[in-house]
């Protein structure tokens, strides 16, 4: 878990690293709080679907975005399975970040309610480029994230299950 002080921004998020050798942890905690600006406390907790990994959470409210640099500085460890969102506290779109070590990084945009948004000019490409069913149904498949909601999935469920479920805030 995270234990970070709460603030007044207009952006909020959370970051779930669903497992993490236990080897990167610090490189981990130095890099959360590089970004944040503070020391942020993390209390992970083993990971039952990866012998030897961790796994720990965090929600935050800011006022600049960071998310980007969360997804940026953890995929850099190839090890870790993780999910970055960010959203805006008023409305608008979002972003949301997942990797693992076999699909690497993906990037979405999220409306209000999390689901993942195609923007218009992503699909005309898709459109444009392929010309079966198969092919255009893949593309689409890859823009929502498809491959990374199936991989991670059971992280997710895990974590649920698990019971880590305690919310910090900046």
């Amino acid at each position: 878990m995270f234990n970070l002080p709460a603030s007044n921004g207009t952006l909020s998020g959370d970051l779930r690293i669903y497992s993490a050798p236990r080897a990167l942890l610090r490189h981990i905690q130095w890099s959360i709080n590089e970004i944040f600006g503070r020391t942020v406390e993390m209390d992970w907790q083993p990971q039952p679907l990866a012998a030897g990994s961790q796994m720990c959470e965090l929600q935050w409210r800011d006022t600049k975005p960071v998310a980007s640099k969360i997804a940026s500085s953890l995929k850099a460890w190839h090890y870790i399975r993780f999910e970055v969102r960010e959203f805006a506290v008023n409305g608008g779109e979002g972003v949301l970040y997942r990797c693992t070590p076999e699909l690497g990084l993906h990037q979405a945009v999220t409306a209000s309610t999390g689901d993942v948004m195609i923007h218009e000019n992503r699909l005309m490409t898709a459109v444009a480029t392929h010309r079966s069913y198969e092919s255009l149904r893949e593309s689409i498949n890859d823009a929502l994230g498809t491959a990374w909601d199936n991989e991670l999935e059971c992280y997710r469920l895990g974590i649920r299950d698990a019971g880590i479920a305690q919310v910090s805030t900046i």
